[in-house]
């Protein structure tokens, strides 16, 4: 029988013994969509046939070969052995020929699901961050470099994937001369800045050309030293595809009045997601800009607009009753509502594009038979950022060690790996040496890259 994926309309090819019911569920390993079968049959040669879709007999032999859907029955059993009709199971696209009579026992798979668990808590990062901190500060930064690999070594550590910890490999002497080049730039910069303004301007300009360099280098910093049952991961992004997201893309913003900034989104999110790779298998990113300017136009309309509405209301009200009786307590109360709403609206767009583009994104990506998904909700993002701010004002800053776990058990925890294969070997792929230049930067100023 003939099945054809409605979302990428790719025609496959499964034995009519294998069809598991008269409706079943498919997943297309093509474009990953998953969608319902109901099976009928052609009136003109009673073959079994897909229902909506025309029957092949009055097509002829095809040009092109066919793939071949694999079954993959679910894991729990149906309650009533009578009900097969209703049975649901899942299909699986895998690249072959269609000269075989039937699908090879070989090709069923069981698939795997493996949520990440992350087993850090806000006692024990405690007491390392409060160390790091301390030797931070009485060596007047020099401790970072090791802090910082201690840090990542404990959430690496305590995130498991099929009951395998991540490992975090660098070197903290190589992170120290970054640290130390970023730190001795940005001294000279200030110093330049106070006595000789255009000197200053000069290496603000220098590190805006280098700037798309240094995210490449961090990408590649981090990947490199990023690893899963002894093999590493890799970041495989070129510099000219950096200096057009960072550099080309973001000139073009204020040029096209924000109209671009979707698919400057869509563009970093795709170098990132397009250029890592596992050991010697490369990651498949599918996404579409299109798909990026309805996330960001959805965040807008729901949440942006109305308060730039209501703001408008306010700030007339505000210059009507200004011209009239001066600035009363009304309307300065309403001015700190409208300020209140404002940043709660904006803290939630940001969660919003946050959580879909991240889901968006591990769902259109492969890495070989191992596929991803992301359930991350706004609402709980929403959530959780703002009493982690509170808690950080109540306690000067001492509970940043249980913000920072908690928002990171979230995240993970909202993350599965799937794998239609179980998890399969990967080969180790070739290492080449990298420094921390890059990684010291965005470090330096805080500027968040890949995911």
């Amino acid at each position: 029988m003939h099945i054809v994926c409605p979302e990428c309309s790719k025609d496959h090819l499964v034995a009519d013994e294998k069809l598991p019911a008269q409706k079943f569920n498919a997943i297309c390993r093509g474009c990953a969509a998953r969608f319902i079968v109901e099976v009928g049959s052609c009136p003109a040669c009673n073959a079994k046939n897909q229902l909506g879709q025309p029957c092949p007999c009055g097509n002829g032999d095809k040009a092109e070969p066919l793939e071949v859907l694999q079954i993959i029955p679910d894991v729990e059993e149906p309650e009533d052995a009578g009900t097969a009709s209703t049975e649901e199971e899942k299909l699986e696209v895998v690249e072959d020929d269609v000269d075989v009579p039937h699908l090879r026992p070989e090709f069923v798979q069981v698939r795997e699901e493996h949520p990440l668990k992350f087993t850090g808590t806000g006692g024990e990062y405690f007491r390392i961050w409060i160390v790091n901190l301390f030797l931070t500060i009485i060596t007047l930064g020099i401790y970072a470099a090791w802090a910082k690999v201690r840090t990542r070594q404990y959430f690496y550590n305590h995130t498991f994937c099929a009951d395998e910890p991540f490992d975090y490999l660098a070197d903290p002497l190589i992170i120290l001369r970054g640290n130390l080049v970023i730190g001795g730039g940005f001294l000279l910069y200030s110093l330049s800045n106070a006595f000789s303004p255009p000197v200053s301007a000069a290496i603000a300009l220098v590190f805006g050309v280098l700037f798309p360099y240094l995210v490449f280098k961090a990408l590649r910093f981090l990947a490199r030293n990023s690893a899963y049952r002894n093999i590493r991961f890799h970041f495989l992004g070129s510099v000219e595809e950096s200096y057009i997201t960072y550099l080309l893309l973001p000139i073009l913003i204020p040029l096209t009045l924000g109209l671009i900034l979707p698919y400057w989104g869509y563009r970093r999110k795709k170098y990132f997601f397009d250029n890592f790779a596992f050991g010697n298998r490369r990651n498949i990113f599918t996404g579409i800009p299109v798909d990026f300017y309805k996330i960001y136009i959805k965040a807008f309309v729901m949440v942006v607009l109305p308060v730039l509405v209501v703001g408008g209301l306010i700030a007339g009200m505000f210059i009507k009753g200004a011209a009239a009786e001066g600035m009363s307590g009304g309307i300065i109360a309403l001015m700190v509502v409208a300020y209140i709403g404002f940043f709660l609206a904006f803290i939630f767009a940001q969660q919003y594009v946050y959580a879909k583009t991240t889901n968006y994104c591990w769902r259109y990506s492969s890495l070989g038979v191992v596929k991803f998904r992301s359930t991350l909700d706004a609402g709980q993002l929403m959530w959780i950022r703002m009493t982690n701010i509170l808690a950080l004002i109540l306690s000067a800053g001492l509970l940043f060690p249980w913000t920072k776990v908690r928002q990171t058990k979230y995240v993970f925890e909202h993350f599965t790996v799937i794998s239609y294969q179980g998890l399969p070997d990967f080969a180790a792929g070739e290492q080449d040496a990298e420094d921390a230049l890059g990684e010291a930067a965005m470090d330096f100023f805080d500027f968040e890259i890949g995911l």
